[in-house]
């Protein structure tokens, strides 16, 4: 259990200190510098990047983390045909990127930020594969420093940059970044082969690179279908609406904060996920855990959600010093749908470990077909709230779809505890937040004030039974840690 608890501790406390202040610190400053115009013509480029990933990894990352954790014999070899995968898989994606930002009507610098941008998506789709080796051989420490390495150099390095220079270029971002990323991977392919990653095809398993992506395929379009709730706004945004480079930036001053919240969510799905599967293949009862993990995402998403719907401009306040006005209407609207975003993340996760994925690209589809629908019909009067709006509402649709497929496979009265959770959270909030508004509404620190209080009202009894998290994982779930961590301790 201390080894367990190391692990998430290490790799919570760092990733919860270098990227949500290099997002709210750094990258904002960037921002606020440029100006929502300027960076809303990039904020696009890098959306669609990041929505046509799906040609770049075509899912072997998940699909590799998947099969570790089952212990597969013949990871080891399909770790190395997923290589060759990569060399197809590169040039393809650029092919795609660039044919689509073409057609989309990209052209000059536009077009160059866009090669870039997708420069940038390769190194780290690297990254992140020799992460997942590093996970293999249970090398956690080793992963979770190399997980905030990028990161941490450009909060560093562009933060020099910001203090002594008057201004800002986006050219320094994107070539930062690619320095950045560059160096992450040297590091951890160092730490990879000082491991001794075994590469030669030590059992029956397929290493045909054709083998691999067809296994890693259907995660690869659940990735797509769920990146497009969030990253098909911008570009649509940016395409279609009046002022739209500017409508762009200004939601993208949201999306920021929307983002940093997020991480504790993509952090809660990147440890559960192997945890699922080995109980799942135990025949260990997941309940408690999704319970647990879902109590504690509640509290979070639903103290950030209240905190930024009564306070929106007190909130980017914080962060940004131009055009606060004009962004606050929008942070309302995905602080609420990072709120349901979260809750998804353990419901997915839990299904994504069973195998479902047949059952939720399904549900992803009607989500994201409806987002699109959504912003077509909401961008031409509302602009850039009217894809905060379509997010929120194609979020809620999708999890409580997720939420009741989940409780269909695992009955159980026992779930009946997430809805006294969220009723006896939801009103404790309300009574925080109208409570805060007897004082100025204005002040600087009614926002952390409020956020604090929120959060600690989710450890009153009967709300968050963290007691079931932490029995399971100390009797459930030790053996497998500690096996998985020995090899780097």
């Amino acid at each position: 259990m201390k080894q367990f608890l190391s692990h998430l501790s290490l790799l919570m406390l760092l990733n919860l200190l270098i990227k949500p202040i290099y997002l709210l610190v750094v990258d904002a400053r960037i921002q606020d510098v440029l100006g929502p115009e300027e960076f809303g013509r990039y904020f696009p480029l890098l959306s669609l990047s990041i929505l046509l990933n799906i040609v770049l990894d075509a899912g072997l990352s998940n699909h590799m983390t998947r099969l570790i954790s089952s212990r597969h014999a013949g990871w080891q070899a399909a770790y190395s045909a997923g290589w060759k995968a990569k060399g197809v898989l590169i040039p393809l994606y650029f092919t795609v990127l660039i044919g689509t930002g073409w057609a989309l009507g990209y052209r000059g610098e536009s077009l160059e930020w866009l090669v870039w941008v997708g420069l940038n998506q390769a190194l780290l789709s690297g990254v992140l594969f020799i992460r997942a080796g590093l996970q293999g051989l249970g090398a956690h420490r080793t992963d979770a420093w190399v997980s905030i390495l990028d990161r941490s150099l450009l909060l560093v390095g562009l933060g020099i940059l910001l203090a002594i220079q008057p201004g800002f270029q986006i050219i320094w971002l994107l070539g930062g970044t690619s320095i950045a990323l560059l160096i992450a991977g040297l590091v951890a392919l160092w730490r990879l082969r000082i491991n001794r990653l075994v590469l030669e095809n030590t059992s029956s398993e397929p290493t045909n690179i054709w083998t691999q992506l067809a296994k890693g395929w259907p995660y690869a379009l659940l990735f797509l279908l769920m990146m497009t709730y969030h990253r098909v706004d911008a570009i649509m945004l940016e395409r279609s609406a009046t002022n739209g480079a500017k409508e762009a930036g200004w939601y993208a001053m949201s999306y920021r904060l929307f983002e940093a919240a997020n991480m504790i969510g993509y952090l809660f799905a990147t440890l559960l996920l192997p945890y699922f599967s080995r109980m799942l293949a135990n025949k260990t009862d997941v309940r408690p855990l999704a319970i647990g993990a879902s109590q504690l995402l509640l509290v979070g998403g639903g103290a950030v959600a209240w905190t930024a719907c009564f306070w929106p401009e007190s909130f980017l306040r914080l962060f940004y010093d131009h055009e606060i006005a004009e962004a606050a209407p929008i942070l309302p609207w995905l602080m609420v749908s990072f709120a349901i975003f979260a809750q998804g993340y353990v419901f997915s996760t839990l299904l994504t470990a069973r195998g479902d994925l047949r059952l939720l690209n399904m549900v992803a589809a009607i989500g994201a077909f409806g987002n699109i629908a959504l912003n077509f019909l909401w961008i031409p009067e509302y602009g850039a709230l009217g894809c905060a709006m379509a997010s929120a509402l194609t979020q809620a649709l999708v999890v409580i779809a997720q939420c009741i497929v989940s409780i269909l496979k695992h009955p159980g009265s026992a779930w009946w505890k997430l809805v006294k959770s969220l009723v006896l959270h939801s009103l404790l909030c309300g009574a925080i937040c109208g409570i805060g508004l007897r004082w100025d509404s204005d002040v600087w620190w009614m926002v952390p004030v409020t956020l604090l209080t929120c959060l600690l009202a989710g450890f009153i009894p009967g709300i968050m039974d963290d007691s079931t998290l932490r029995s399971l994982l100390s009797t459930k779930m030790n053996t497998f840690a500690s096996s998985k961590l020995k090899s780097d301790s």
